[in-house]
């Protein structure tokens, strides 16, 4: 952190699945034990957050909407976590097809001005992930575009 308050940069740190920043929860607290919000911000992937429960929206959101979001990756799925199973899905038919729509206009709304991205791994029994990509893509423009 010393080095990107020296050379004022932002850095990102990506929720994720088995990691110590497996929610925005545990992001945030990161962020205020460093005392680095200004430097340090969450790359929140909301479909990561599913396998610890955490629940996209509003709950997660919430959490880190006050200038803690640095980047976003969007992609859908299904999560197990008893079964330790994870399922990409369309964009739209998995836990979080209902929530995209809630998140997008929250964004806006709070004026959120950094990227969201795509996050493409979903691909098509028998296709490509180029497959998966131009299946997902036109719904993600609907919400994030």
């Amino acid at each position: 952190m010393d080095l990107a308050r020296s050379e004022d940069i932002i850095l990102v740190v990506e929720t994720g699945n088995g990691i110590m920043v497996n929610s925005n929860y545990t992001a945030r607290r990161l962020i205020d034990e460093l005392n680095a919000k200004n430097h340090l911000k969450v790359l929140w992937a909301p479909g990561n957050n599913c396998w610890c429960h955490e629940l996209a929206y509003p709950d997660g959101y919430e959490i880190v909407r006050d200038g803690y979001i640095g980047h976003v990756h969007i992609k859908d799925l299904i999560v197990n976590t008893p079964h330790a199973t994870l399922e990409i899905k369309p964009m739209g038919e998995g836990q979080l097809g209902d929530l995209f729509a809630l998140i997008s206009d929250a964004l806006k709304r709070d004026g959120y001005g950094g990227v969201i991205s795509l996050e493409s791994v979903y691909r098509p029994y028998n296709g490509t992930f180029m497959d998966g990509f131009y299946e997902c893509v036109g719904t993600f423009k609907s919400h994030f575009g």
